[in-house]
């Protein structure tokens, strides 16, 4: 497999005229992809993670009016960074500046504009090549100062990528390289062979792809830490503030999905799996359902979901099968969607909590306290309403119902599930590994707690 970087796209009709720009980009080790704008030349499928497109606007499209220049290339872009494409920045390459906002219109129209651009009127190279482009790349970087968070995305991709290239180098350095190509692939196989067998502590291995993909594994383990390092020993540039502006919930749903949940999970148990209970358990929903909400309104649309906490080492070292049978540990909860974060009091905390609140904010009212005073006591009922055995996560967004839900486990709830190959579940999500080790952490600490034994 060769490596796939296409992070830089460049389009322009007149290979000549773009070329002494490309060269002087290669020999400073920024690599790109060339396009003539040709639609057969065109990729057969969007690029994933285009960050930067610099694009000749009149493509073949000469002695035509402006909205038969500016269309093309529009397509052109859409064709290169699809229907729902990552943050990217245009720099346009042309003399017909004049046509750049209609190109935007175009963009906008389908719902795919950059996140910037710059426009750079195209003149004749001279010979010093290297110094155009660097006056190329400092506009660049100015404009991308005045983005200020694209800046920080594009470092942050920067390091990830030299981090691996940095952390796979000094792995496999650690080989020697003397001798003829078949010893060195000899001393790879028996690496990768050596990562495969530590990180499922067996003594052989599969000889299938399970064995590629637990030594890959098992380098990502070590890389995070090496990732780590990395970013604390950066040389970071502060160019753009941060902000502490509030999110609205459906952003806040879609970035904690982002964060803690994988759409794509694997169509086999996995730690961390979350599949919806579809058969007839209705003990199981009765006793969620009463422990949850102990009001008598419930949300609508809940569904009775279980997550696979089995510890991953024991899925990898098969540890959940006894007599051909398959057992896993799961723990249950309620999945159901919210409308806004601020109904969820009626449903999770008691009425005599919510009736005590009340009382003591309208005393406060009547003595005139102030706010503040009025948000430490929603605070303090807000911390008290959800017991021990409960787990709330939240809120994410569910893709097949396009809305905000929230996740409420419940540690009482674990259970050993006993599975045929024809009964396994389909998995809607995967949590991460970050959260999920978290839920794992409080479901072991609820059932060692000293429970009754510790006086009040």
């Amino acid at each position: 497999m060769l490596s796939e970087r296409q992070k830089i796209v460049v389009v322009d009709d007149v290979y000549d005229e773009i070329k002494p720009f490309l060269s002087a980009l290669w020999k400073k080790g920024i690599s790109c992809i060339y396009f003539d704008g040709q639609p057969k030349n065109l990729p057969s499928s969007p690029f994933s993670g285009v960050r930067i497109i610099f694009l000749d606007i009149v493509l073949g499209t000469e002695g035509t009016s402006a909205k038969n220049k500016a269309a093309p290339a529009a397509n052109i872009v859409k064709h290169i960074v699809g229907d729902k494409p990552s943050p990217y920045f245009i720099v346009f390459w042309t003399k017909h500046t004049e046509l750049i906002d209609e190109v935007l219109r175009y963009l906008d129209l389908d719902n795919i504009s950059p996140v910037g651009h710059l426009k750079l009127f195209k003149k004749p190279q001279s010979n010093d090549n290297i110094k155009t482009t660097d006056e190329i790349l400092n506009e660049m970087d100015s404009k991308f100062n005045e983005l200020g968070v694209f800046d920080y995305m594009l470092t942050w991709e920067n390091i990830v990528e030299k981090a691996a290239y940095n952390f796979s180098t000094t792995l496999f350095s650690s080989l020697s390289q003397k001798g003829n190509q078949t010893d060195w692939s000899n001393q790879v196989a028996t690496l990768m062979g050596t990562l495969a067998l530590a990180y499922t502590e067996k003594n052989s291995l599969n000889n299938n792809s399970d064995d590629i993909c637990n030594a890959f594994l098992m380098m990502t383990d070590s890389f995070k830490d090496n990732l780590q390092q990395t970013i604390k020993t950066y040389n970071l540039t502060y160019t753009s503030p941060l902000s502490e502006e509030p999110i609205d919930q459906e952003y806040k749903a879609k970035i904690n999905t982002s964060l803690f949940l994988d759409n794509n999970p694997v169509k086999k148990p996995a730690f961390g799996s979350v599949f919806i209970e579809k058969q007839s358990v209705s003990h199981i929903q009765e006793a969620l359902l009463k422990s949850i909400f102990p009001n008598n309104e419930k949300p609508e649309n809940i569904d009775i979901i279980g997550m696979i906490v089995t510890p991953a080492c024991d899925i990898s070292h098969k540890k959940y099968l006894h007599n051909d049978k398959e057992c896993y540990r799961v723990l249950y909860g309620v999945f159901f969607p919210i409308p806004d974060n601020n109904v969820l009091s009626k449903y999770l905390v008691p009425e005599w909590i919510e009736k005590k609140k009340v009382k003591l904010i309208d005393e406060l009212k009547r003595k005139g306290s102030e706010k503040d005073y009025i948000d430490i006591v929603n605070k303090h009922f807000h911390n008290v309403s959800l017991s021990q055995a409960l787990l709330m996560a939240g809120p994410f967004w569910y893709c097949n119902k396009n809305q905000a839900y929230l996740i409420i486990f419940h540690f009482g709830s674990l259970a050993s599930i006993w599975l045929d190959e024809k009964d396994i579940p389909d998995f809607v999500f995967t949590i991460k590994e970050p959260l999920a080790f978290d839920i794992q952490s409080k479901l072991a600490n609820h059932a060692n707690r000293l429970g009754n034994s510790l006086l009040q």
